[in-house]
């Protein structure tokens, strides 16, 4: 056999049966960053062990206009080298010139490689010259034992099962691939707080420009990697997209702050505010989408869209330039993201969408707020969504409510804040009944089950339980 085994003898049969040996494993890879610089138009060393590398220059002396820079590498696997690869080189994502985090480099998008011992890389301008203060960046996320675990949908409202608005998909949490939330202070106590912008008004549509050819397992690491590579390397607070889905039709929690509310990224410079980006990984300039990549995608957008009351057919104003609501990277400036072969489908996710939203908003809560105006309440901060008791949507001055039992009221001023505290749709205050209305000395507000009344001359607000007038 060319191979030590051993015999177990089965006594109660009289079989045997012929066992190898165990052979040893190699430990799990450890995860690591490096950085080496790129003095000159190419490099070539060998590594540590990485599986994603990216290529970074300083932001300030190669800014953004300047001739364009030529990017490529290629890796050590086993002992041999893989051909050349060019890698993708974006200067538009980011976050926007006003936000809070700056672009402190700018880079390509990275590339997974597997598991590499030695790299070859190149940047150059286009007339050749070399690129100062570049660096290449090699990752390695490490492994946990939770990466190959599929994700359970338990407690996840299923579509199958619920009404308007189109519920929110089953995701995979930041927990749940294996995020680092101390590195979201890498570059300063303020990004570790999420920055929020004012509502959801469009999704832009990205492809992370890297392999296709990646199994089920590696999908969290590869996430892990590029969390790691956009706020170590590029400067920012945290993974610049707000969702990611896989080839598998997978969806993953992106940028920290709560996946249902209008979480300020860092995917598309100057349009971040009011909308939301969903990277698909993989690289679609050549290669179609598999069918259950664009399902996930489409019920993705479906869900933060319904809960805004947004249209996929509609269009929008960002940042001056008229847009649609579902938009490809593309639409904002001159890029090949989120390639072509995906930003040919994007009318078919935007008729998908109206598929799964139904095509048009009819809720009771949205019903109360074209009767109120919109003008008058804001624009929704945390869009339609479930209670313990019914349905809610966050507004910009009043937070509206709805269940069969309680109809459809709002709180605002001193009532919404001291509601909130209570837990908003609290089992023992229940459901506001009643919008505010004024009474002697003050104001008061009937819920399911006591009252919340302000006293004007006291300028104080407090809790009555009970059935009691």
């Amino acid at each position: 056999m060319g191979k030590t085994s051993r015999l177990l003898t089965l006594a109660a049969t009289g079989l045997s049966l012929v066992l190898p040996t165990p052979q040893p494993q190699s430990p799990p890879a450890q995860p690591s960053y490096q950085e080496l610089a790129l003095d000159g138009p190419s490099i070539q060393a060998e590594t540590k062990p990485f599986s994603m590398v990216a290529i970074t220059w300083s932001q300030s002396t190669w800014p953004q206009g300047t001739q364009p820079v030529s990017a490529k590498v290629r890796v050590q696997r086993d002992g041999s080298w893989t051909d050349w690869q060019a890698l993708q080189v974006e200067d538009d994502h980011g976050p926007d010139p006003s936000a809070p985090e700056g672009i402190e480099r700018a880079g390509t998008d990275p590339l997974w490689v597997g598991n590499a011992t030695g790299v070859q890389a190149s940047a150059v301008t286009s007339s050749g010259t070399t690129v100062s203060d570049a660096k290449v960046i090699l990752i390695q996320p490490g492994v946990l034992d939770t990466d190959a675990d599929e994700p359970r949908a338990s407690g996840v409202i299923q579509p199958e099962a619920s009404r308007a608005p189109y519920p929110m998909p089953a995701m995979v949490s930041r927990k749940r691939w294996g995020a680092d939330e101390r590195l979201r202070s890498h570059n300063g106590a303020a990004c570790a707080r999420p920055k929020y912008t004012t509502t959801v008004q469009a999704a832009f549509v990205h492809h992370t420009a890297d392999r296709n050819d990646y199994t089920r397992t590696q999908v969290p690491a590869m996430v892990r990697a590029m969390y790691t590579y956009h706020v170590k390397s590029r400067g920012w607070c945290d993974l610049g997209y707000n969702f990611l889905v896989d080839r598998f039709g997978r969806a993953f929690e992106g940028r920290y702050g709560g996946a249902q509310l209008p979480v300020l990224g860092a995917h598309t410079a100057a349009f971040n505010s009011n909308s939301f980006g969903v990277a698909v990984i993989g690289n679609f300039e050549n290669t179609a989408p598999p069918a259950a990549m664009l399902e996930m995608t489409a019920r993705v957008i479906a869900w933060k869209l319904d809960a805004n009351y947004r249209s996929p057919h509609a269009t929008i104003v960002l940042d001056g330039s008229r847009l649609h609501t579902v938009s490809g990277h593309r639409d904002t400036k001159a890029t090949a993201c989120p390639g072509q072969q995906l930003y040919s489908k994007l009318g078919w996710l935007k008729q998908r969408i109206n598929t799964l939203i139904g095509g048009s908003v009819s809720t009771p809560i949205y019903r109360y707020a074209r009767g109120i105006g919109f003008t008058y309440l804001g624009q929704p901060f945390w869009g339609e969504h479930r209670t313990r008791t019914g349905w809610a949507t966050y507004f910009a001055t009043r937070d509206v409510f709805f269940s069969v039992a309680s109809g459809t009221h709002s709180t605002a001023g001193v009532f919404r804040t001291r509601y909130r505290r209570l837990g908003a749709g609290s089992a023992r205050l229940g459901l506001p009944v009643t919008d505010l209305y004024a009474v002697k000395g003050g104001l008061k507000q009937k819920f399911q089950r006591g009252w919340l009344i302000y006293n004007q001359p006291q300028g104080k607000i407090y809790v009555q339980y009970g059935r009691a007038s």
